[in-house]
């Protein structure tokens, strides 16, 4: 367990997202240099995050990436895949700049569930084990 609360995490983090999507628009005027300019690895939230203070312990990647993806999952940041050196795949965050709905139809999990292809009933993967699912149906 992290020394860290994820909501309050998850704040923090976004803010930083926010904040980094805002200094982009800014100081780019050529949309292309402002999308590259506004995306942050995991690195540079987990070195965000011990900057603050925030988390008892350092946080292992892993953790800053279960942060990251629960933003992706809640509509408020999206991901971004691109080659870096040697192919290999780098992964990269963005805030998005308008805030997802809240009504409940647009709020079902499946409608952004990275996962929904492998979704099925008794699978791996299934609304019945679903905890997105579970809570969207408890709203």
């Amino acid at each position: 367990s992290s020394g860290i609360n994820a909501e309050y995490g998850g704040r923090q983090t976004l803010t930083y997202l926010q904040r980094q999507r805002s200094h982009a628009e800014v100081t780019h005027s050529d949309p292309m240099a402002a999308q590259r300019n506004m995306m942050v690895d995991i690195k540079q939230v987990k070195n965000f995050i011990s900057q603050l203070g925030i988390s008892k312990v350092e946080l292992e990647e892993e953790e800053v990436k279960q942060i990251l993806e629960s933003l992706v999952f809640d509509g408020f940041v999206c991901r971004t895949y691109t080659l870096g050196e040697g192919g290999k795949r780098m992964t990269f965050y963005r805030a998005i700049k308008h805030q997802p709905l809240t009504s409940g139809v647009s709020r079902v999990p499946c409608g952004v569930c990275p996962l929904t292809t492998q979704c099925t009933p008794g699978g791996l993967v299934s609304p019945s084990s679903c905890k997105y699912m579970k809570e969207w149906l408890e709203f």
